[in-house]
């Protein structure tokens, strides 16, 4: 655990254990604003959380590290997560038993992080719980996902993290909860190897494939570009696609110059790294972060470890923050429970599978909270 000097580590958390191409995963938390412990008391229907989070690693593995910060508001209060007055979630059929509907998961356009993500889930928690628990639906990204929770459309649904902080400072008119916690999303962007860009403005006036407009990749890229005092639409020629899997191949087709995405494990960056030409990575410089930050308070100063990405040498630093799983606040405890404890239950398997997800732990879930009332119920105990 690597905590700040001056903080607290009442709710810091080390992020678990995880396997990507015969390497040690490890996830750490590096804390600003820390309370006393979240939870008094072991979850109903789960297991011990301490005993989870220290599952053996594999052996004989190279160990690299992620380092983040845990998201913090600002300084504003928190305001208690709490059902507000938004419309009633679609009814379902009334033969199905509440506690049995499907949980209505929304993620992303295919080829993106989220699809992946939300695709393992659904995959993953319905054949170890012998039941749909889960349906993952695709969207559009963090801005349709979050229009379809306040409509009662779906359940819960990937949001990007910072775009999750600014909904949740609404407090109880927000009508959402944070229910687990994702990965993180360090923003980086891929060029060909044989580019000569170095910078992140050295690509100003070319083509860059930005994602999906509606996608949370994008409201970072706004942010970051924003820091540095270049605008995304003005200062380059954005390239906006319809499905997240669009974005490498327009790169490898040479018409685009770079591609912008984020985290570990990362569809569109796995494609660009591992082509024929290979890649290289950039992020903001040293002397950019802190301006980034300064603009943009919920973002988060992050390493991208060496080797995440063939093509990155030595740690890369950059900004980003921990995408989440937000619930409707009035998501009824006995389905919000039956997905916690399957996520526990599920953890070592959906790491195997993706080891990004290895961050996606209870104890990061706390971590990763300002205040335990922004959690659902059943986190608090």
């Amino acid at each position: 655990m690597v905590v700040r000097p001056g903080a607290h580590a009442g709710r810091s958390a080390a992020g678990k254990a995880g396997r990507h191409g015969g390497r040690l995963h490890r996830l750490q938390v590096r804390t600003q604003h820390l309370t006393a412990p979240l939870l008094k008391k072991e979850l109903p229907m789960s297991r011990d959380t301490s005993a989870l989070a220290s599952t053996p690693a594999p052996s004989g593995l190279r160990r690299r590290r992620l380092l983040l910060a845990a998201p913090f508001f600002g300084g504003m209060p928190a305001v208690p997560c709490m059902a507000a007055a938004t419309p009633a979630a679609v009814a379902a059929p009334a033969s199905v038993p509440a506690t049995l509907r499907p949980l209505r998961l929304g993620t992303s356009t295919p080829g993106g992080g989220f699809s992946q993500y939300g695709e393992l889930l659904q995959a993953v928690l319905n054949r170890r719980q012998g039941r749909d628990l889960l349906q993952a639906r695709p969207t559009r990204g963090t801005v349709e996902n979050l229009e379809l929770l306040q409509r009662g459309e779906l359940d819960m649904a990937l949001i990007q993290g910072t775009s999750a902080d600014e909904v949740l400072q609404k407090g109880p008119a927000g009508g959402l909860c944070i229910l687990y916690a994702m990965y993180p999303s360090p923003g980086m962007l891929a060029v060909p190897r044989a580019s000569a860009a170095r910078r992140l403005e050295d690509l100003a006036g070319q083509p860059v494939v930005f994602g999906v407009r509606t996608s949370g990749l994008v409201t970072l890229a706004r942010q970051v570009f924003t820091g540095i005092g270049l605008d995304i639409d003005r200062d380059f020629k954005a390239i906006y696609v319809e499905r997240a899997a669009d974005s490498p191949r327009i790169v490898l087709a040479g018409e685009a110059g770079g591609l912008w995405g984020a985290g570990e494990g990362w569809p569109g960056f796995v494609q660009v790294a591992q082509s024929p030409g290979g890649a290289r990575f950039i992020g903001p410089s040293p002397a950019q972060i802190p301006r980034i930050i300064s603009r943009y308070p919920l973002l988060k100063g992050m390493d991208v470890p060496a080797q995440a990405y063939a093509g990155i040498e030595s740690p890369l630093p950059t900004v980003g923050s921990v995408n989440l799983i937000l619930a409707r606040a009035d998501l009824d405890d006995a389905r919000a429970q039956a997905f916690v404890t399957a996520m526990q239950q599920a953890g070592p398997e959906l790491t195997a599978a993706l080891p990004q997800a290895g961050f996606s732990t209870l104890a990061n879930t706390v971590a990763s909270t300002p205040s335990p009332e922004l959690l659902h119920r059943v986190l608090r105990g």
